[in-house]
């Protein structure tokens, strides 16, 4: 009785109020006071009933249209929470629009501080009921550096502007973070007492982004961290492989590169087929390292041709997940791509997620409008390049840094003779099956392991810009048999590199330092 006694005596005072600026002519003093008005219920918005919520809504519309928001700002931003708290949809302008968002934005484009900020946080934090992938980063990028020249919400804006800056979210045609991004986003974690900023100046400290890779320092910085996300991530870092895997520069020449697209006559070359290669996902900063390369197979089974459009079956093996489907392959200026409408956009399947800070966020998924193709010669073998468009579907976030893959042609197996014995099919090794001893590394070091089956074993040494810098001579391994390899590395500098091991053609990698 007492909610209910207390939410009628605000159902008539807005009503009263209501009535009472009615016969007035709107004024941005007006407006603002109304707004004022409803500002002093919003820690509250979640207790009151719909009839409240819309008598609140009336007694402020007038002053949050297009004319009157203007000049008042504070009025569209208040009817925006009374909106999100409701999640109403609405006819706008043709569209169906979540109004919250609307009237956020209508308050942010007329430079209401909270306004500002509040549609920024709730773009990027993924909180809007309609999931519709337009985060336009420039704009919120550009909204928080003037929330922080009026000193607004200066630890959690500084957080903001750093995220988006370490991620290269909010520059165009730039692939990959640079020098001048990192440090910027490494000056504004350092000016923010956010727990989120010391999170990801953690993560910079520990991957090496733009200061010396410091393992020791970023774990220390996780673990003084107390708050839930660097708790998890101080966890997951401790058991995983987080070394980066070099990559050749033919492959980087083909996936970073300028990408010219396949000729348009190529097409008709492109039969039926099934493909095998890797999957690549790079690096933030352009190191000539990846962060995934694993085994990727796709085939591709081509429908009839309606003009210049071609039905394309497909199905993608990613780490022994596949999905399967159909979509359109098309060819335009020079252009050679495939679309997968109507089943737009193309979701992977969900891989292991390399920054888990959140106990229920252990894989991550990728989605791709297009993929775009063309043909390239590496290491003197024809390949098939596939550059995705993508985004992270768990976050709604774009990706900005090349994600490709790299796909041969299958050959044909050739025929056994008679009594020839097939060959099982090897199952991938565990990550942790060689132990490197010591590391940090000296003038030698010794890789030991064991395999279940006879094996040829490389060993070389890449520094992290993905150059060679040992070579050891191939080695033959007995099945079962416990092998010591002794690594010479007396000619390498003070440093972090990456030692790539390859059993039977595939490479595994582990990150060493040396002092």
């Amino acid at each position: 009785m007492k909610k209910l006694h207390v939410w009628s005596l605000l159902l008539i005072t807005f009503c009263f109020m209501h009535t009472g600026y009615a016969q007035e002519e709107l004024t941005r003093e007006i407006c603002d006071e109304k707004a004022e008005e409803i500002l002093k219920f919003r820690h509250h918005l979640k207790d009151y009933p719909h009839e409240v919520l819309n008598e609140m809504i009336e007694f402020i519309a007038p002053c949050s249209e297009d004319n009157y928001s203007r000049t008042s700002p504070k009025s569209a931003y208040a009817r925006a929470l009374i909106h999100y708290q409701k999640g109403d949809f609405a006819i706008l302008y043709g569209h169906n629009k979540e109004l919250s968002e609307f009237y956020f934005f209508r308050s942010a484009v007329n430079n209401y501080p909270p306004g500002m900020f509040r549609h920024g946080i709730y773009k990027l934090s993924n909180s809007f009921i309609v999931k519709d992938g337009s985060v336009h980063y420039l704009d919120i990028y550009n909204d928080f550096k003037r929330l922080l020249t009026l000193g607004y919400e200066t630890d959690v804006v500084n957080y903001v502007l750093g995220y988006l800056s370490l991620k290269n979210l909010h520059t165009w045609r730039v692939e990959f973070t640079t020098e001048t991004l990192v440090n910027e986003a490494k000056t504004y974690f350092e000016n923010s007492n956010h727990p989120m900023a010391k999170h990801w100046l953690a993560i910079i400290h520990y991957f090496g982004y733009g200061v010396p890779e410091d393992k020791a320092k970023g774990l220390q910085m996780l673990s003084e961290n107390d708050i839930l996300n660097s708790q998890t991530l101080l966890q997951h870092l401790q058991g995983q492989n987080n070394d980066w895997i070099p990559i050749s520069a033919e492959e980087r020449r083909a996936t970073v590169e300028i990408f010219y697209y396949l000729d348009v006559p190529e097409l008709e070359t492109l039969d039926d087929q099934v493909y095998h290669g890797h999957f690549i996902e790079y690096d933030w900063l352009d190191r000539g390292v990846a962060k995934r390369y694993i085994p990727v197979s796709l085939s591709l089974e081509y429908r009839e041709a309606i003009g210049t459009y071609t039905g394309v079956n497909y199905e993608l093996t990613i780490e022994g997940q596949t999905i399967s489907g159909n979509g359109v392959m098309m060819a335009n200026n020079g252009q050679v791509y495939i679309s997968f409408y109507p089943s737009f956009p193309l979701v992977l399947p969900p891989l292991e997620n390399l920054l888990q800070d959140h106990p229920d966020k252990n894989t991550i998924t990728y989605s791709s409008g297009i993929i775009n193709f063309r043909t390239e010669t590496i290491d003197g073998k024809s390949a098939l390049i596939a550059r995705l468009g993508h985004k992270i579907v768990d976050y709604n976030e774009d990706i900005r840094k090349p994600v490709a893959m790299i796909l041969y042609p299958e050959e044909a197996a050739p025929l056994l003779a008679q009594n020839e014995p097939r060959i099982a099919t090897e199952t991938p090794l565990d990550k942790n099956f060689a132990v490197i001893s010591p590391n940090p590394i000296g003038d030698q070091f010794t890789i030991t392991y064991t395999l279940d089956q006879a094996a040829t074993v490389e060993v070389a040494i890449y520094d992290f810009f993905g150059q060679q810098r040992v070579q050891v001579p191939t080695q033959k391994s007995s099945a079962g048999a416990t092998q010591t390899i002794t690594v010479d590395s007396t000619t390498l500098i003070s440093g972090t590199y990456i030692v790539q091991m390859t059993i039977n053609g595939q490479p595994y990698s582990k990150t060493v330092i040396k002092l």
